[in-house]
């Protein structure tokens, strides 16, 4: 060091000084080199990001076929070695003299004067051999100054901090581009760079989007039908083409597959293949791989003819298919199959689901047959022997559908509504069901007073097999010895030749047929002309029997179509009629309450009245128990217990506003009219209270259920409408399919 110098032994050292400013020299160079390195990554990224921008799209334009993949990814990585070469290993490898940094140095800090430059010359100057001009001593001062200059302006640390800074801040926004684009671009772009990463993964597993074909190659027999099948992975397209052609020297035909029902699958059946078929599937651009169909001599099912034998209860005699395939028939339909082979078979199987497997019996035509009986839905198949004695497939998969055989449909169309007669009266009803395979049977069921059921047989179908049946009878009233205020009430019921087995059946709504006092509308013309207004002209003095008819029709739908209720609704049914049997006996016990307290019990009438309507609110008690129950079928007699005993009660009331107007004089009279009128004020009184209910709930200020009646009455309306809809759904399902079938 001290030669290179050129001092001598006596002369001071400045070994430090120089020493400093070649630190610096090497400092700013390094500064240089990383602001360079920055700078051409930042240039490296960018270019790379628009690489792969441009290959992903044309990636996805040429829908990632193995050949775009292959171009794309030669294309990309020249393109990013060439880049990289360019703007980084070309600049950062350059070499730079210590004089060219100490000139770049003071073009960056004029304050040094060119001191660092000459320092940096002279001292090489001295490093060569001695000159007559050269000076130690000059020599030793620049270096001295140079070094002080240095100190003065932070070692040169200033001179690369802005542009590197700079190059910094390009280098970080590259990257966050590019992290950006990536996370919230579009998917290709995405896939694109997954395929472009992988130069040595495989073409066919980089692409995103593929077509999976089946059976893909395979061998077929020689006039056999093959269908082929495609799934769409990573995309979606409604036009899927299968291109095929016979030969090599024949061009691809196209040929539209169609969706399998709401899945993802298409396909398209080939019909007697007769040589061997090169095919493929495109979609939207992409193409799947091609295959071959080999067809060779192999047997394969010609014809195959079809007996179904229907379930006795139908009725239905054997139907024959000559040229069979899906089946849809009723569960318990027994099948015989009659297939024929296009060549000679030592036998073979049916193969249902995969898992069922039945021989197929050789006959002397060299037709081969077998039977099965429907229990699900499933698949078939049938499998024959090869020349070399192995099954192969002979048929396609064809797929069995079990029938619903759905409940018959039953209502009445005469009257087809609650009706009122006289105890001497004659009243026809006429009943109608039908059924898509044939009734068993239609019966009317009958009650008077909620009484034990009488039935009476409509239709007997034993011996026949009708599916739609209109039959009716005639109710002869005096037979029954009924009182005004009783009521008979009757359903239809009928069974089809399925459920008979079962024991189960279907029935109609219940229809109710009150008993009124002879001449009614006469005797109502009178008391309504001499009341004078007592009665409230144009009152219903009907509503509490009314809806306790309500109540009786509700639990009777609820035992009717308990099988269709879930637990949860089943119970949420029984509290509604709860509360509806509650409100109404409230109802009728204030009414009670206040008779007694406004009305002379001395009339017969108004003893009767009296006695009726405590027994009503006991049985109405008795029926709000057993619906707490939740014994459906038990509240039934006690709600019609009520219903009769409110009718009689009503009945009572009607005869006190007739002998109003019947005896309009006389001071004895006046009392009992007094009475009477008294009566008729507390049947308008609780009538009057029902419509203020209803106008209430018609202005959103609603009551709690166990103290609005009318709010009971009308869920329960909407629950017997319901049912009624829902019964004419079934009744248009079972038309429907009824006529599908006869289709």
């Amino acid at each position: 060091m001290e030669r290179t110098l050129g001092m001598t032994h006596n002369e001071p050292r400045f070994t430090g000084s120089r020493a400093d400013v070649l630190r610096v020299i090497r400092h700013v160079r390094n500064r240089w080199r990383l602001r360079v390195a920055v700078r051409g990554v930042s240039v490296l990224v960018a270019a790379a990001l628009g690489t792969f921008l441009a290959s992903s799209y044309g990636l996805e334009l040429f829908r990632f076929s193995p050949a775009a993949i292959v171009g794309f990814r030669i294309v990309t990585y020249v393109v990013l070695i060439a880049a990289g070469w360019w703007l980084f290993v070309r600049p950062v490898s350059r070499r730079v003299s210590d004089e060219r940094v100490a000139l770049y140095l003071e073009e960056h800090e004029p304050s040094l004067q060119a001191v660092v430059l000459s320092a940096v010359e002279e001292s090489r100057k001295g490093e060569r051999a001695a000159r007559p001009d050269h000076s130690p001593l000059m020599v030793r001062r620049l270096i001295e100054s140079a070094a002080a200059k240095v100190r003065d302006v932070d070692m040169g640390r200033a001179v690369e901090r802005r542009r590197l800074t700079r190059s910094s801040g390009l280098l970080g926004a590259a990257a966050a581009a590019a992290v950006l684009l990536f996370a919230f671009g579009p998917d290709y772009l995405r896939h694109g760079v997954s395929a472009l990463l992988a130069p040595a993964g495989a073409v066919e597993a980089a692409s995103p989007y593929r077509i999976e074909v089946l059976p893909g190659d395979a061998t077929v027999a020689r006039g056999a039908d093959q269908t082929v099948t495609a799934r769409l992975h990573g995309f979606q397209s409604d036009d899927v083409n299968l291109y095929s052609r016979g030969g090599a020297s024949t061009p691809f035909e196209p040929l539209p597959l169609v969706p399998v029902d709401d899945s993802d699958l298409f396909e398209v059946l080939l019909f007697d293949l007769r040589t061997s078929t090169d095919y493929f599937v495109e979609a939207a651009g992409v193409q799947s791989p091609r295959f071959t169909l080999e067809v060779i001599d192999l047997p394969y099912v010609e014809q195959l003819r079809l007996e179904y034998v229907f379930p006795s209860y139908t009725g239905l005699a054997p139907r024959v298919i000559e040229n069979g395939g899906d089946i849809a028939v009723l569960e318990r339909t027994e099948v015989r199959l009659r297939a024929v082979s296009t060549m000679a078979t030592g036998g073979g199987e049916l193969v249902l689901d995969e898992d069922g497997r039945t021989p197929l019996a050789v006959q002397a035509d060299g037709a081969l047959t077998a039977s099965f009986v429907v229990e699900q839905d499933g698949f078939y198949r049938l499998d024959l022997q090869g020349p070399d004695g192995r099954l192969v497939t002979a048929s396609p998969q064809y797929t069995i559908d079990v029938l619903t055989d759905q409940p018959p449909a039953v209502m009445f169309i005469e009257p087809g509504r609650d009706t009122t007669a006289s105890a001497i009266e004659e009243v026809f009803v006429e009943a109608r069901a039908d059924d898509d395979f044939g009734l068993r049977s239609l019966d009317l069921v009958y009650s008077v007073n909620g009484g034990p059921e009488e039935t009476l047989e409509l239709f007997d179908g034993a011996d026949s097999a009708l599916r739609e049946v209109s039959a009716g009878h005639t109710f002869f009233l005096e037979e029954l010895d009924l009182e005004p205020g009783d009521f008979v009430s009757y359903y239809a019921r009928a069974t089809d030749r399925n459920l008979a087995a079962a024991g189960k059946d279907v029935k109609s709504d219940l229809y109710f047929l009150q008993i009124r006092a002879f001449s009614r509308d006469f005797r109502n013309a009178r008391s309504q002309g001499g009341m004078g207004g007592a009665g409230g002209a144009g009152t219903d003095p009907r509503a509490l029997s009314e809806a306790q008819r309500e109540i009786v029709a509700g639990t009777f739908n609820v035992v009717r179509d308990r099988e269709e209720y879930g637990a949860e609704e089943y119970r949420e049914n029984l509290v509604f009629l709860t509360l509806a049997q509650g409100g109404l006996r409230e109802q009728v016990e204030t009414l009670l309450r206040r008779m007694n307290s406004r009305v002379m019990p001395a009339d017969p009438e108004f003893r009767a009245i009296g006695e009726l309507l405590p027994q009503a609110a006991d049985a109405m008690r008795e029926a709000e128990a057993e619906l707490q129950g939740q014994d459906a079928p038990g509240a039934l007699p006690p709600e019609q217990r009520a219903l009769q005993l409110l009718q009689r009660a009503e009945e009572a009331y009607e005869e006190v506003l007739v002998s109003m107007g019947a005896g309009g004089g006389g001071g004895g009279g006046a009392g009992r009219n007094q009475a009477a009128e008294d009566l008729a004020d507390l049947f308008e009184l609780e009538l009057d209270k029902l419509q203020n209910q209803y106008e209430t709930l018609q202005r959103g200020e609603q009551q709690q259920a166990d103290e609005t009646l009318d709010e009971m009455m009308e869920r329960l309306r909407e629950l017997a409408q319901r049912q009624q809809r829902e019964a004419e759904r079934q009744r248009r399902l079972a038309r429907g399919q009824q006529s599908a079938q006869a289709g």
